[in-house]
């Protein structure tokens, strides 16, 4: 063994170091589901979010360190708490502390609409011409987006690729602008703006494991 990779084993040892998988994040969600379903909450949904191949490394609040295993997975989930919403973050690293928000009133209006989220589907990419390497060099290509919605008895679960939304292959995609004035669509691109932006706020804490 090399020096350089007996001191980097010896410091991860020294650290501590975590290996979660996607198995690890669903158990953690599923916990906070049962937990939602068991107050009778009328209004909670979940988004998982994972690009095939992406691997991420985090410093716990104890000092160590923490890789997803393989992919990194994340999970947001979002509830109706007397009159207010909450979130809360999982990953392959643990859970972070709940976090109040305020949903504009475009996310509002489309989880109203729980019809026309059950009914819209994002269609797969499809190029005006067949096209042998279809995703080239994008980095959107593997990345999936699913979502789980609970609304007043009603469940829904949808899921797409970004690539399906994109329009950068060699030939255009067809489905783009249908795919992207989806009701299910819009609301993504509005959750994903709030979770930039909190994340971007230093809003999220760990939760000590």
């Amino acid at each position: 063994m090399k020096p350089l990779t007996v001191f980097l084993f010896l410091m991860l040892a020294q650290l501590g170091w975590a290996q979660n998988d996607e198995e690890a994040v669903d158990f953690a969600v599923n916990q906070k589901l049962a937990e939602l379903e068991m107050q009778g909450n009328p209004l909670y949904f979940t988004l998982e979010e994972y690009c095939i191949g992406n691997v991420q490394m985090f410093t716990m609040p104890d000092g160590s360190l923490c890789s997803s295993k393989s992919t990194y997975y994340s999970v947001s989930v979002f509830w109706k708490e007397d009159d207010k919403f909450k979130l809360q973050k999982f990953d392959n690293c643990g859970s972070f502390r709940p976090v109040s928000l305020e949903l504009n009133k475009k996310i509002l209006q489309v989880l109203k609409n729980s019809h026309a989220l059950q009914e819209g589907e994002v269609k797969p990419y499809e190029g005006t011409r067949a096209e042998k390497n279809a995703f080239g060099n994008m980095s959107v290509q593997s990345c999936h987006k699913k979502y789980r919605f609970v609304l007043n008895g009603k469940n829904i679960e949808k899921s797409f690729t970004e690539y399906d939304l994109s329009n950068d292959s060699k030939f255009p995609n067809v489905n783009a602008a249908y795919n992207n004035a989806l009701p299910l669509v819009e609301l993504d691109k509005e959750i994903s703006e709030l979770l930039k932006n909190l994340e971007t706020k230093g809003r999220f804490f760990r939760e000590k494991q």
